[in-house]
């Protein structure tokens, strides 16, 4: 069995990140600020026990245990109140909750690299800014049905289709206007911008995250390069339209 780990401050960082600074199990804040100062009100937890008693191997002799127990892959921030129901009723099934969680957000830290890695046209940030003060009052609205939402969002997945497809339906004109405006007078190559857009998209999915992740990480991609100059809505928008537009998503078979 591997010893224990000595823990990085860098190391520890990377854990905080990873869950939001909350608890995945109950969702409680893992610092509290006291005298001016953050206090830690986490554990680092194991996903496959450090050192499973004969009961634990017994529960869990039917799942891949890993090859290092003090690998950042099978370590995770719970509350103490988790980590010490975890470590006392250990089943298959709350193994497994830990473990797809882990799983769940090294795919999205390798989707959010991937998508570092691919420029973005910075004029884009012209649009986010117009998205910010135009009156919705004052837009056109479609005359028809966001046809290619409709063939390329999950139909379990109902809330994110509705939202752009309502996003869609309130500001593809606008969007698609002022993408052509700026592209005539040389402010913005919207080509250029398609194939960013298109390929930010493909490195995510590779990663085989859920619709409304990948949704989240592609929006998350704009407001970072962007420098997060407006707000998060209008990242939202822009890639609304741009599944709407066909860069973002394939129909669903």
């Amino acid at each position: 069995m591997s010893d224990r780990k000595n823990i990085t401050p860098n190391f520890e960082a990377r854990l905080q990140i990873e869950v939001s600074n909350h608890c995945p199990l109950c969702d409680k804040p893992l610092f509290e600020e006291k005298n001016g100062n953050s206090v830690k009100l986490y554990q680092i937890a194991h996903i496959y026990p450090h050192s499973p008693t004969s009961e634990q191997l017994i529960t869990l002799k039917d799942v891949l245990k890993p090859d290092d127990t003090e690998s950042f892959e099978n370590l995770i921030l719970l509350c103490p109140d988790c980590h010490k129901f975890q470590d006392s009723h250990t089943t298959t099934d709350e193994y497994m909750k830990l473990y797809n969680m882990k799983q769940k957000s090294l795919k999205q830290a390798k989707a959010n690299d991937n998508a570092s890695k691919v420029p973005l046209e910075t004029q884009i940030i012209e649009i986010l800014q117009k998205l910010k003060t135009v009156d919705t009052n004052e837009l056109q609205k479609l005359s028809y049905s966001p046809v290619a939402v409709e063939q390329k969002i999950n139909p379990e997945n109902s809330l994110l289709r509705s939202k752009i497809k309502e996003y869609v339906v309130l500001y593809f004109p606008f969007v698609q206007d002022t993408f052509g405006r700026l592209d005539e007078i040389g402010e913005l190559k919207f080509n250029k911008l398609a194939k960013e857009i298109a390929l930010c998209f493909q490195n995510i999915e590779e990663q085989g995250l859920p619709q409304e992740d990948i949704f989240d990480s592609i929006v998350r991609w704009i407001y970072n390069k962007t420098q997060k100059q407006h707000e998060r809505i209008a990242c939202e928008i822009i890639v609304a339209f741009f599944v709407q537009n066909c860069e973002v998503f394939n129909a669903v078979t």
